[in-house]
Formats: C-alpha cells, sequence, structure tokens
C-alpha cells in the first residue's frame, strides 16, 4: 500500500474542498462549536446552582440538566456527522453543506452505529472505574486489615485498563471500515455486517490496515499538539484548523475503504 499517495490525497481533497470555499470552511467551524454550546450553557448552570447553593446539591434538578445537555450537544452534532458521511460515500470533490434533512439523518445513523459499537467500552469502562473508586475508598480506610487484597485491587485495576485499551484498539480497527461501509450502502445494518467488514480488511492486508490507521492518528495528533503549544491562541487555531482534519480524515478512511477493490453488494 501506497500510505504517501493516500495521505497526500487526502491533504489535496482537503484543500480542494476548503481553499476559495471559504463559506463551507466558515459553515464546518460553526457546525464543529454547535454542540459545545448546550455543554457550556449546562456547566454555567451547574456553577450558579452550585454556588447559589453550596450546602446542598440538588440532584433532581443536576441530572435533567446533565441529560438535557447531552441530549442537545447530540442533536446540533448530528450534520457534521452527516456530512462525513458524504465524504466517505466518495464525494468528491468536497460536497456542499445543503439538504439539511438529509445531514440529520445520516448525522443520526452513523452516532447510531457508534453508539452500538462503543457499548463494550462503555461497559468495561464503567467496571475499571468502579474498581478504581473502590480501591481509592479502600486505600484510604484505616480499616484496612489485610493490605495483599488493596495490592489485588490495584493489579486488577491496572488489568482492566489494558483490557479496555485492548477493545478500543479492536473497535476502532473495525468502526473504520464500518462507518464507511455504512456509508456506501446506507444501510445501517450493514455496518455490523463483520463478514464484509473483516473480508474487507483481509484484502487490504490487516498489517497495512493497521499500519494505515495509525499513520492517520498520528499526522492529525500531532498536527493537534503542535497547535495547542502555541500560547493563548492554540485552542483557537486548533478550531480554524477543524475543517481540514474533519475532511483529511474522512476522505482517508474513504481511500483506505477502497484499496480494497469494487464492494460486495448490501445484503437485501
Amino acid at each position: 500500500m501506497d500510505f504517501g499517495k493516500i495521505v497526500g490525497d487526502s491533504f489535496a481533497y482537503a484543500k480542494e474542498g476548503l481553499v476559495g470555499h471559504w463559506g463551507r470552511w466558515i459553515a464546518l467551524i460553526i457546525l464543529s462549536l454547535l454542540p459545545v454550546i448546550p455543554i457550556m450553557i449546562g456547566v454555567i448552570f451547574g456553577i450558579v446552582s452550585v454556588l447559589a447553593n453550596p450546602e446542598s446539591l440538588n440532584m433532581a434538578v443536576l441530572i435533567p440538566t446533565v441529560v438535557l445537555t447531552i441530549i442537545f450537544a447530540i442533536i446540533l452534532a448530528l450534520p457534521l456527522l452527516g456530512y462525513t458521511v458524504r465524504i466517505y460515500r466518495g464525494d468528491s470533490p468536497a460536497p456542499d453543506i445543503n439538504n439539511w434533512g438529509a445531514l440529520f439523518s445520516d448525522g443520526f445513523k452513523i452516532f447510531i452505529i457508534c453508539l452500538v459499537y462503543a457499548i463494550p467500552v462503555i461497559i468495561i469502562g464503567v467496571v475499571v472505574l468502579g474498581s478504581a473508586l473502590l480501591t481509592i475508598v479502600m486505600s484510604a480506610s484505616e480499616a484496612m486489615a489485610n493490605p495483599s487484597n488493596l495490592m489485588g485491587l490495584f493489579g486488577a485495576v491496572i488489568f482492566g485498563i489494558l483490557i479496555l485499551a485492548i477493545v478500543v484498539f479492536i473497535i476502532w480497527l473495525i468502526e473504520a471500515t464500518a462507518v464507511v461501509r455504512f456509508a456506501r450502502t446506507n444501510c445501517i445494518g450493514e455496518a455490523f455486517n463483520f463478514g464484509e467488514i473483516f473480508s474487507r480488511i483481509g484484502k487490504i492486508g490487516v498489517g497495512s490496515y493497521i499500519v494505515a490507521l495509525i499513520i492517520q492518528a498520528i499526522i492529525v495528533g500531532v498536527i493537534v499538539f503542535i497547535l495547542e503549544l502555541i500560547p493563548y491562541v492554540g485552542v483557537i487555531l486548533v478550531l480554524i484548523v477543524s475543517p481540514i482534519i474533519l475532511l483529511f480524515q474522512a476522505r482517508y478512511l474513504s481511500l483506505l475503504y477502497d484499496s480494497a477493490g469494487a464492494d460486495a453488494p448490501a445484503a437485501v
């Protein structure tokens, strides 16, 4: 696999789709910011509530606030998710931001797919977090009679974190192909057609596939890390280049998917 060609093509795609199309660039920045708005409002509301009544934490107010914040953040994130689906479908050059009904619909579908894939991570994460909290409580307790029990808990937490990391990595590998297959077939069920997904990864080559995804992650990580190192304006610069990263990543996954050849038809 020519990794350099995929990287170069993906950056060229982002450049062609954004440079000179400043309205599209600004619109993508705004779409990236939209999910942050309810989160900021929720955080501010929570802080104000605590400051107004620091002696008691009203869970009847806090829980609905958190739930509503998450729901609104997800809804506002759907158009951006829907836009990535268009790129996964192979649209070239970069598509315009229009047909908002389709953007919300595709965004909702891909959110459901990602949520289902996240279920094992959520379950394991809750178990690991619970074990970690139990370890902290027991380590702070003077009633801890047997230190070996504490060491056992520490070992269990470390083992849980290792398992969680492995599961996250495996799901990342599968989901990278699953979302593109969904986009190409327009069928949510095909995102869980593991026979076709594993077959496609096999055609690409498991080693080449893993290396390609790692290269993508490193490129994006380095760009974001370098920008965030810039004092005062780092976060703003990350926001400005976020459309470039979005188009680069989506195009990269699309090209990686196509490197296996023609797509298999969706199951009827």
